[in-house]
């Protein structure tokens, strides 16, 4: 196996697929400038915010009337239960009781409130949902030739992802990961060609041991100045 030949291909599939993602970055946000869109987008992330606060308060009630109702429970256990005779006692138990139903049927309320509220979130979120999805819709029937673009660029995408994990596959795990640093440490570029005896990222003339160095296809020669992986075609 040639290994500075098979990093060089995974590099130029990976130098295409950093072309087709910057593209897809500019295409999207020529999709998305546009005021009508952003303001609709603005409004749903407003009421997934309001859907979000209606529900945390209804699980607040839903908790608070969870623990009335056992409290109450405990109570009428002791109200009568028989082992409380103190009258004052048990006229304190009564009127505990008689609170806590009061308070159970305001939480209950205060419940019935909470949903409706939650329903009425519920429909706004839908409808701001569908209003950005219209603006959407709108804007990429407008660019038309953009989204076409990105239809193809997305496959095209899908196509290289495949190439690459098979290539990946033939490759040992070690040499994958000091590619996978090197293009993230060396702002996408892992691997450089030799280009007139020197290196095509930093320019670097390389000597004739070192360009015999490169040749070798069972060892990676990288280069003395820039760090980047060397080829020579």
């Amino acid at each position: 196996m040639n290994l500075s030949f098979s990093l060089y291909r995974l590099q130029t599939l990976d130098t295409q697929r950093q072309k087709i993602n910057k593209r897809l970055a500019q295409i999207e946000a020529a999709l998305n400038a546009d005021e009508e869109v952003r303001l609709k987008l603005q409004e749903k992330t407003q009421a997934e915010a309001e859907l979000a606060a209606r529900h945390h308060h209804l699980e607040q009630i839903e908790a608070e009337t969870r623990e009335k109702r056992l409290k109450l429970e405990l109570n009428q256990v002791q109200l009568f239960g028989g082992k409380i005779r103190n009258p004052k006692e048990l006229q304190d138990l009564q009127a505990e009781s008689e609170a806590l139903n009061r308070f159970i049927h305001k939480l209950e309320e205060m419940h019935f409130e909470a949903l409706m509220e939650q329903e009425t979130a519920q429909k706004a979120l839908t409808e701001a949902e569908n209003a950005h999805q219209t603006a959407v819709n709108q804007k990429i029937s407008e660019n038309a030739l953009l989204a076409g673009e990105r239809g193809t660029l997305t496959s095209e995408m899908g196509k290289l992802n495949s190439q690459r994990e098979a290539l990946i596959q033939t490759l040992p795990a070690e040499i994958v990961s000091q590619y996978d640093n090197l293009l993230r440490v060396k702002g996408g570029k892992a691997v450089a060609s030799i280009v007139d005896d020197g290196c095509e990222a930093c320019g670097v003339e390389l000597s004739p041991r070192d360009m015999q160095a490169v040749r070798s296809p069972n060892a990676l020669f990288r280069c003395k100045t820039c760090g980047r992986i060397l080829y020579k075609g």
